[in-house]
């Protein structure tokens, strides 16, 4: 377990955290979870963990830590048997190695409790039919697990779920590093796959925190895959074969990631088609040690605080995904008569006009009987 106690305070001087006693609770709870190892199978150890963030909730919280667990078994277990190949598995899960972290949305084992006196409980694996759904979901988060996720879209799963895919998006779009720290280590000439480790030693001298601010230096990269449209990291190939005529086809519904360690800058908000991230120094007294605060527009709620070697990737939100659109009510138009419907027919001892819609006013007096009356 890394030193949790130095990262909360670390966010504080970017306007995030808990205060030192529930700091030091927390970091107890943490502690408590490491070692006793919640709802694990037999051969499951929790090997690491530290605090991803919290998710606020309209009746209660989610304060959510982040694991590597060796001897690790899917949850659920997969079904045996063949399976339709039709359907999309989800991302495999992640090994005690530092670097699965880039090519799954599966590596990490997620705890959540709502405080540092309740029990812990570990979140299933995400699966891509719910990152599909959460997709089309936009509500806040009751705080009950096993609540059912009300929405216009159905989602197959309970709140547990949903918060699981929620973790997953977040994590895909807002986990990043200072440029330098991670290297693209991957064998192209052998053909191997994508893999993404951290940096050779000496190689990374650490930066300030006013160079950590100028993103249109790419100062920061992403340190996770994004999640393709068919809701994994790594595309699934369906059995697509080129046909005999064109053995160069390529498969047309292939989908394909960002490029590995792309600077932030490049991310856009669609809706607005402005810049993702924003960044601005904490500690403006003394400069050569103020901090690099870099926030998430894209995800309010999304914060990256870095100075020298050490930076904290940490998440305290709603949970909710910005559009970019306020929410309008709609405007009830007017009422327009029917003078074919008997229900629309003024009663004949209806003298007034008050509250009825399809009347015309009353008329104007004239000017000799307005001075008269």
């Amino acid at each position: 377990m890394g030193d949790v106690l130095h990262d909360l305070g670390f966010l504080e001087r970017a306007g995030v955290g808990f205060g030192k006693e529930e700091a030091v609770r927390l970091y107890l709870s943490l502690k408590t979870l490491l070692h006793k190892n919640p709802d694990a199978v037999e051969g499951e150890k929790i090997s690491s963990v530290r605090l991803w963030g919290k998710i606020m909730g309209v009746e209660k919280d989610y304060i959510i830590a982040e694991c590597l667990m060796s001897g690790r078994q899917p949850n659920p277990p997969l079904p045996e048997g063949e399976q339709d190949p039709s359907i999309v598995p989800p991302d495999s899960i992640g090994s005690e190695a530092p670097v699965d972290f880039m090519m799954s949305s599966n590596a990490f084992v997620y705890y959540v409790t709502s405080g540092h006196s309740s029990p812990w409980r570990r979140l299933p694996d995400v699966e891509p039919k719910t990152i599909i759904a959460a997709r089309n979901i936009r509500r806040f988060f009751t705080g009950n697990l096993d609540a059912p996720v009300l929405s216009k879209s159905s989602f197959p799963g309970r709140e547990l779920h949903y918060l699981r895919a929620q973790i997953a998006r977040i994590s895909a779009d807002c986990r990043i590093a200072p440029r330098g720290h991670l290297a693209d280590v991957t064998d192209y000439e052998g053909g191997g796959e994508l893999t993404v480790g951290l940096s050779e030693e000496g190689t990374f001298f650490g930066m300030t925190g006013h160079a950590l601010c100028e993103l249109h230096k790419s100062s920061w990269v992403h340190a996770s895959l994004d999640l393709l449209p068919q809701g994994r990291c790594k595309y699934y190939d369906y059995g697509w074969t080129p046909p005999e005529s064109n053995p160069d086809a390529k498969d047309p519904r292939l989908e394909k990631n960002r490029p590995a360690l792309q600077s932030i800058h490049l991310d856009k908000i669609p809706k607005y088609d402005s810049p993702a991230w924003t960044a601005h120094l904490a500690g403006g007294k003394a400069p050569q040690y103020a901090c690099a605060v870099v926030r998430s527009l894209a995800w309010p709620g999304a914060v990256t605080v870095g100075w020298g070697y050490t930076f904290v990737n940490f998440y305290c939100g709603w949970g909710v995904y910005e559009t970019g659109a306020m929410f309008t009510p709609p405007v009830v138009g007017k009422v327009l008569p029917e003078p074919s419907l008997p229900e629309y027919k003024r009663n004949e001892k209806c003298k007034g006009v008050a509250g009825d819609l399809n009347l015309e006013p009353p008329p104007v007096p004239e000017e000799g009987q307005a001075a008269a009356e």
